[in-house]
């Protein structure tokens, strides 16, 4: 009898797994702590003596993995299924495992490519973690004592600058490639594959092309990163740029060759940059040089987190070097830097706006240029529209405007601008069916927050306000409806509205939006972790808050100061919301 209830205790455990993993089809909404724990020990098995018993359960299920796939593992997400499976012996294990065959539920999941995606994403994560720690370890080593650190491995196989053209390379066929797909990178490349070890450059270009343009946008017919292609094919500092950023991404994947790629990386960002001087020392191909800096734009940005380094947005100091004429302000180029500086700036408080000496880009009556039929078309890979993204510029600049003729009329001017985001209607056709849903729904989390961001910095509500938590409940009933996994997950996901709806939501529901964006976060490269750190910053100060006060002029200024968070912050470093 008591063996028939262990037997039962362990295929209720696996049910339980199975009736909480259905409330989230999808895998984004879990918590993975008992899984990763899990996962940690059968990756790494204990050898000691006196865990030969752990070893052993941990074997078997080790096995069942590798036997019946990988999103077994994820029946240990409530951590009830791993310590019930020890109470077995083999015989009453496989009696578990034919109960389980017998129910639909599991065929679905050991089945399901999202749930193997999954569980290769925290393989992957588990492996950065242990690599982080190993390599953080080391360097207090080298502080504290006379440990030296290897040198970095001599650049092998790297081209010179005046190597010939790249060109676009057949993509690479099974099986030479893994197809990834769950986070923003939708394939990587073998490790096996002779091209790691014979042709980086192909490699990484190959990367380019089928890992990171596919994730950037599911509007394939407007992929700015894809057109870059054809500039990098002729410009040396547009190609050096493309294969730093890509080097700076597979790095994270390729442990063995992790140094190597590196150094990839770094060879190829200098020789970018030098490219780039020559070519605007020349006056050459001005549109190639905007091309460069959108690359080291968004490489800086996801890349380089460390506070003491320069902003990302220095890159946006090419518009102040080329000559206005010789640029295209609506050119892919200069909308993606156009984009990232506008939302960075509703993070900056009045002063500093009134005390910053903007770009030419951002000055510049881009907007008159568009067409008007035109004006309300969503951007495939800025995700909102030219009018939406121009009415959060105005937002802020009237915000900081202190002139007395602009005072006079701000709240008429707000007004106006209040309703033509109200009547403001997004669309796309260069997409059908499920992605161009998403689409829509992203660009419209920008004109919500935009509106809950016009009533908080020029009507002076507080997030307490009516017409405010109205807004913020729907904007966030929205995030939570986007993909934040899989192949419709790609980097229009709304990190500006997820911005303003942590901050002008409660604790509770700003933690919700932390648990959904748990995927982004612990995945591939975004801007994501340093927005989330900064909202964690401002934590005790929104707590602080009167919810009796529904009206308080400026206080979307006084939340911006540095002093308001218990994180330090620099304020010549502009936080990248894009």
């Amino acid at each position: 009898m008591d063996v028939d209830r262990k037997l039962n205790k362990a295929l209720e455990a696996a049910n339980d797994a199975m009736q909480h993993l259905s409330v989230s089809p999808d895998f984004t909404n879990l918590d993975y702590a008992h899984i990763d724990r899990l996962l940690a020990r059968v990756v790494d098995l204990p050898t000691e003596a006196n865990q030969r018993n752990t070893r052993r359960n941990l074997l078997v299920v080790r096995q069942w993995m590798v036997q019946k796939g990988p999103a077994v593992i994820l029946l240990e997400v409530l951590g009830q299924l791993f310590w019930r499976l020890g109470e077995l012996n083999g015989k009453q294990f496989e009696r578990f495992k034919a109960g389980l065959e017998n129910q639909s539920s599991y065929i679905s999941l050991v089945q399901d490519q999202r749930a193997v995606a999954i569980v290769v994403q925290r393989i992957r994560h588990i492996q950065k973690s242990k690599s982080d720690a190993c390599q953080d370890f080391l360097v207090e080593l080298s502080d504290g004592s006379d440990i030296k650190s290897e040198s970095p491995t001599p650049m092998r196989h790297m081209p010179s600058p005046g190597k010939a053209p790249i060109s676009i390379p057949v993509p690479v066929s099974e099986p030479e490639s893994t197809a990834f797909g769950i986070g923003l990178i939708k394939f990587l490349p073998s490790s096996s594959s002779n091209l790691w070890k014979n042709d980086m450059e192909h490699l990484l270009i190959d990367f380019y092309i089928n890992g990171i343009c596919p994730g950037r946008t599911p509007i394939t017919k407007s992929n700015a990163y894809i057109t870059l292609l054809r500039i990098a094919d002729t410009c040396p500092s547009t190609r050096f740029a493309l294969l730093s950023l890509s080097a700076s991404y597979i790095e994270d994947y390729v442990h063995a060759e992790k140094e190597r790629y590196h150094q990839a990386h770094l060879f190829y960002m200098t020789e970018a940059l030098q490219s780039l001087a020559r070519q605007i020392t020349a006056g050459d191909s001005f549109d190639a040089c905007l091309a460069t800096s959108m690359l080291l734009l968004h490489h800086d940005a996801v890349n380089n987190v460390d506070e003491s380094n320069m902003c990302w947005s220095v890159h946006a100091s090419i518009f102040d070097t080329i000559p206005p004429n010789q640029i295209n302000p609506l050119c892919d180029a200069a909308s993606f830097i156009r984009y990232q500086l506008i939302l960075a700036r509703t993070s900056q408080t009045g002063a500093q706006l009134r005390n910053t000496k903007l770009h030419s880009l951002e000055t510049a009556e881009w907007y008159d240029m568009i067409p008007q039929n035109e004006a309300q078309c969503i951007n495939g890979v800025l995700g909102l529209s030219p009018q939406l993204l121009f009415l959060i510029s105005s937002i802020t600049a009237l915000s900081a405007d202190k002139s007395s003729s602009i005072m006079a009329h701000k709240l008429s001017y707000a007004q106006m601008q209040d309703a033509q985001l109200q009547a403001l209607r997004q669309w796309t056709t260069e997409v059908t069916g499920s992605a161009h849903e998403i689409v829509l729904a992203t660009a419209e989390t920008y004109r919500l927050a935009a509106q809950i961001y016009l009533r908080c910095r020029l009507y002076g509500y507080t997030r307490f306000h009516p017409a405010v938590a109205e807004l913020s409940d729907a904007l966030i009933s929205l995030i939570l409806s986007l993909p934040v996994t899989g192949p419709l997950y790609t980097a229009i996901y709304p990190i500006w509205p997820l911005w303003i709806a942590c901050l002008t939501c409660n604790a509770d529901k700003r933690d919700r939006l932390y648990q959904r964006v748990v995927p982004i976060r612990e995945g591939d490269k975004s801007t994501l972790p340093a927005v989330l750190r900064r909202v964690s910053g401002l934590r005790s100060w929104l707590a602080r808050q009167n919810t009796e006060v529904h009206r308080h002029e400026g206080w979307w200024d006084e939340m911006l100061e540095p002093d308001s968070s218990a994180h330090a912050i620099r304020t010549d470093r502009l936080l990248c919301l894009g």
